[in-house]
């Protein structure tokens, strides 16, 4: 596991070395391995990992809970735990199937009630996934709940059931809370004679009785598997459903947008972001919609509430691309947890693994960085998002690109996060010769992605670790726009920087 301790600067106009205060909670870790499948264990050994940060229950703040499909001589759901803000884990209990002497088996989600649903209080963790037999005929999706944080698990309620896997399945829920309903979204195949697969979904006021079976994404061509849905409210209130479609070319990943999550104008298949299958999205607090598909490693970012007055854009991550991989909003931190699984076909026994990713929502202090020579402050040129992107001065305009988180390593040295993107400040391909372009780029722990603060007077000289040139501006430029570079040291006044608190 790989985790870096930080700390984070004083508030002050011309920021001590010094000067330190306590540790940040916003910090990289990973990639790490959570689990991984014996050889004695059947078929894929693991799928799908699901995670839940517990924030409605106030002695439970904070700790995160995972589980996933855990294939063995008696499959359960096992639940680990977090309390480091998912730096490390411990499994803490497991979800076994109390009713029908099977297994679970199948589709394992954790979801924290954020309010009382019939006589379960907020804060109850309920895990949904499916009961099924050695020779998979027969399914049965079912409820169990935890009131005591993940520790011990109880039978709340069977919500569907099916002919089994190689006849009339039903798969992947996803649960939500709205309109003061427990809704269970899921992929179903028991209606062959109109869709090979369809998505729908059920609702209870109480979490023991199920309303009847509502269509989300049903088309009218019947070969089509629309599948997987994820489904989240955004900024401006209305909800977000991401699904896949196979039997389409490419396996499509398609989104669409209602007002209500109980109606979807279900022969509509939406719009595709891209092709490859398992797509999953969720809303960061800023309102952006991040998405993750098999189809890329990389997690996309869409700043329009989805709703296609904004690009997707890609953005790297230090994760392994994997089937359904998840994304987990950590608000201790305010980066995003992705754990992640290969797929079922391939062969073999899965890993399990997990790393974290500032999207530019990191806790703790942001500063500007002013150039003694311009008075101008670093930015990321035109405000991208994209890895790669030139970092340029420009006149101080009070925009997210302007602003650096700053982490304190274990070992003294600096990493700059941006507050647009969250990629780190770096050099570009990690070169080490005089004039080299800084950029943004995930943070990936390299040392050309690490900066030791070098005082002079109020202002401080940025010395890359890689390449041991300090941060300036090329040709000490006082035009906006004007590139950051890396320079041997010359003492130039374009080669220091004054760190200003901006919040």
């Amino acid at each position: 596991m790989k985790a870096r301790t930080a700390t984070r600067l004083t508030p002050a106009i011309a920021v001590s070395a010094a000067a330190i205060l306590a540790p940040s909670p916003a910090y990289a870790y990973g990639p790490s391995v959570l689990y991984s499948s014996p050889s004695t264990a059947q078929d894929y050994g693991a799928l799908y990992p699901r995670t839940v940060e517990l924030q409605h229950n106030g002695s439970a703040n904070g700790t995160l809970l995972a589980t996933f499909e855990k294939v063995e001589t008696f499959p359960s759901f096992p639940i680990y735990r977090s309390t480091d803000n998912g730096a490390t884990w411990t499994q803490i209990s497991q979800v076994n199937d109390t009713v029908n002497g099977w297994g679970n088996r199948n589709g394992a989600f954790l979801y924290e009630l954020p309010q009382q649903i019939g006589s379960m209080p907020a804060g109850t963790i309920l895990c949904v996934g499916l009961s099924a037999p050695a020779d998979h005929s027969a399914e049965r999706m079912e409820v169990y709940k935890s009131t005591d944080q993940g520790l011990t698990w109880q039978y709340v309620s069977r919500m569907a059931v099916s002919g089994g896997y190689t006849t009339t399945p039903i798969w992947e829920p996803f649960v939500l809370v709205a309109n003061n309903k427990l809704i269970v979204y899921y992929s179903d195949e028991r209606d062959k004679a109109h869709n090979n697969q369809k998505l729908v979904h059920q609702t209870s006021t109480d979490g023991v009785t199920w309303g009847p079976v509502v269509n989300d994404v049903a088309p009218t061509t019947v070969n089509l598997r629309p599948g997987m849905a994820t489904v989240s409210r955004m900024a401006n209130g209305q909800y977000i459903m991401t699904f896949e479609v196979v039997n389409l070319s490419g396996v499509p990943n398609n989104f669409k947008i209602s007002s209500d999550p109980e109606s979807w104008n279900p022969t509509n298949l939406g719009t595709t972001i891209d092709h490859g299958g398992s797509p999953v999205n969720m809303v960061l607090p800023n309102g952006r919609i991040l998405y993750n598909s098999y189809g890329s490693q990389d997690v996309y970012v869409n700043t329009g509430n989805g709703n296609g007055t904004g690009a997707w854009t890609p953005m790297h991550v230090t994760a392994a691309a994997g089937y359904s991989r998840w994304l987990q909003y950590v608000h201790a931190t305010g980066r995003v947890l992705i754990m992640t699984c290969p797929g079922f076909w391939l062969g073999s026994k899965n890993t399990i693994t997990y790393a974290d990713r500032d999207f530019g929502s990191s806790t703790g202090s942001y500063y500007k960085l002013v150039n003694r020579n311009s008075g101008k402050v670093l930015g990321v040129l035109g405000g991208s998002l994209s890895d790669g992107t030139n970092v340029v001065q420009w006149s101080d305009t009070g925009s997210a690109d302007q602003a650096w988180h700053v982490t304190v390593l274990a070992n003294g040295n600096r990493v700059l996060t941006d507050r647009n993107s969250g990629d780190a400040l770096g050099i570009w391909q990690s070169q080490t010769a005089d004039g080299a372009n800084a950029v943004q780029w995930v943070d990936n722990g390299s040392t050309d992605q690490q900066w030791q603060l070098v005082a002079t007077g109020s202002y401080y000289k940025l010395r890359n670790v890689n390449s041991g040139k300090v941060l300036g501006v090329l040709q000490g430029s006082t035009a906006d726009g004007a590139r950051a570079v890396q320079w041997t040291d010359t003492g130039a006044l374009d080669q220091q920087w004054q760190l200003v608190q901006v919040s």
